[in-house]
């Protein structure tokens, strides 16, 4: 197959499962509040973001080696294949016990780390046992053939493994709920969670093997010492980029529950599964294509490489803006609906007295539209290799956040977590096109910054039409929650047709979703490729 006919493939399974997994989400987080209750749901977001700080001793080092599968895989090299999956597989083994070890040396901590930690003893909860169970979830992954699903997702076939994964999910989704229902405990909801992992582990590395039957062959050669010390030194530099979005996404709810408590991590926790459900759709896009990105830079096509980067940010700008606006106008709406008018969040107040007004959906909505920036030039980033020239980037970002994080949290609430986020975000996406640009694609960013200006303020037009005339649309309830989501569907997605339908970006785009196939398109365009329209 192409790389657009798998990239095609790709985008489909993906957002059937997305799908399935979001509206299975929400349906086990709805049975879960209603059955335990928002305490539970603090502890769940509090262990989750302590458990991904130690996901760090990772190193990075799974972005490392898939970046080095994209040229043997491409070759046909199988030998070359086994003698870095023999590395992953060692490698992983090992940072399953490391994060077991310093787990267990942030037990004896807990009480001191959970600002209501009596509280859920007088709820009969054993914190540290709870956090055991995330331990042993998170380390079993790092055990159980987790490796094996990234050699496929290397192979641009991650279809393969979707089907399957439906199954697991659909399957685990009822066991959740029955355990909810039936039991109304914590722990064997956990339990259930934990069995879900390991099974589609073992499954995706059954699927895995007997689609690579080579990957299981013993083999003697290792990595040479001066490659591993080249895998090592990029892996300190994706160090720094996986402390930065650990800081920036892991701390937010550590920092809310020890200075306003449990209950604001719940609601922010609500928040937070809208806005990474729909990011999940929306990311959908760029997941099915990352290894074909990957595989086409490992070519050398620096015309077609810079082509392809082009219509990636249109397309991008053109989803994430249509999610963020969607959020910035609707998510206090859904939240209402799904749970309680009760876990709407539109004020806050300090310890002080003083009352703020903190406008959380249109912080998320701004957060939603960044993150789409950055979640692409961190693909781009990675396929093209570009660890070291930018690793003190992520240190800036670390340090804005939580400054801003620190000062704002105390005063606006939940409200200062996403605003601290935005602003890091913009170090990410003021910085990475300029490397992208001159060290890979050998082009000026001019071209880029202007054009996403002009993304920019597509959608910021776009969502204050929207916000207007959902305002002055008289429905309420689920109609009316529908026919607004239409209106922010439908306005920026004309505005973006309107404003860029006779561009390249756009015709490349639509060839091939049409064809599945880029031969033909290339054709057509190979001519103003070639002669310098590349850098626009």
């Amino acid at each position: 197959m192409t790389r657009t006919q798998n990239s095609f493939l790709n985008f489909i399974t993906n957002l059937i499962s997305t799908f399935l997994v979001v509206l299975l989400n929400f349906i086990i987080r709805s049975v879960f509040i209603r059955t335990l209750g928002t305490s539970y749901l603090g502890i769940e977001g509090y262990f989750s973001s302590i458990l991904s700080m130690l996901s760090l001793t990772e190193l990075g080092f799974g972005s490392a080696i898939v970046f080095k599968l994209y040229k043997p895989i491409e070759q046909g090299d199988r030998h070359r294949v086994q003698v870095l999956m023999k590395l992953y597989r060692q490698v992983y083994r090992i940072i399953g016990w490391v994060i077991v070890g310093l787990g267990l040396c942030l037990i004896p901590f807990l009480p001191r780390l959970i600002r209501d930690y009596d509280h859920l003893l007088e709820l009969r909860l054993n914190p540290a046992f709870i956090f055991l169970l995330y331990l042993f979830n998170s380390a079993s992954s790092y055990w159980f053939f987790a490796y094996k699903s990234a050699f496929v997702s290397a192979t641009q076939k991650t279809y393969l493994l979707q089907v399957t994964g439906y199954a697991i999910n659909i399957v685990g989704c009822v066991a959740q709920i029955l355990a909810l229902h039936l039991t109304k405990n914590f722990i064997v909801y956990i339990g259930v969670m934990i069995a879900q992992s390991l099974v589609r582990n073992l499954l995706y590395a059954a699927i895995c093997d007997k689609r690579y039957p080579y990957l299981k062959e013993k083999v003697n050669d290792r990595v040479s010492r001066e490659e591993l010390k080249e895998f090592f030194k990029d892996c300190s530099a994706l160090l720094i980029y996986k402390l930065n979005a650990v800081v920036i996404r892991g701390t937010d709810s550590i920092i809310l529950t020890g200075f306003v408590g449990i209950s604001y991590t719940a609601l922010y926790a609500n928040y937070i599964s809208v806005r990474a459900n729909l990011e999940a759709f929306l990311s959908t896009f760029t997941r099915s294509i990352n290894a074909s990105l990957g595989s086409l830079y490992s070519t050398g096509n620096l015309a077609w490489s810079r082509l392809v980067f082009r219509v990636v940010n249109f397309s991008s700008a053109w989803l994430y803006g249509v999610g963020a606006i969607g959020v910035a106008v609707l998510a206090d709406d859904f939240i209402s609906m799904w749970v309680g008018p009760r876990f709407v969040v539109t004020s806050f107040t300090a310890a002080s007295g003083v009352t703020a007004v903190t406008p959380l959906a249109l912080w998320l909505g701004i957060e939603v539209y960044l993150n789409g920036q950055k979640v692409y030039l961190n693909t781009c980033r990675g396929t093209m290799g570009l660890f070291q020239q930018i690793k003190y980037r992520p240190v800036l970002g670390m340090i804005v956040n939580m400054a801003v994080c620190l000062y704002l949290v105390p005063r606006v609430g939940i409200a200062g977590c996403v605003i601290s986020t935005n602003c890091a975000a913009l170090v990410n996406i003021i910085f990475d096109p300029i490397v992208i640009h001159k060290v890979a694609l050998k082009c000026s960013p001019r071209g880029y910054f202007l054009k996403n200006l002009l993304y920019k303020a597509i959608v910021i037009c776009s969502g204050l039409l929207c916000w207007w005339l959902c305002r002055h649309i008289p429905l309420t309830g689920i109609a009316g929650f529908l026919v607004h989501g239409c209106v922010c569907v439908a306005i920026p997605s004309a505005v973006f047709f309107l404003c860029f339908f006779r561009t390249v970006e756009f015709r490349f785009l639509i060839h091939s979703l049409r064809d599945l196939a880029v031969s033909k398109f290339k054709t057509d365009t190979k001519t103003q490729i070639e002669g310098g329209d590349t850098n626009a």
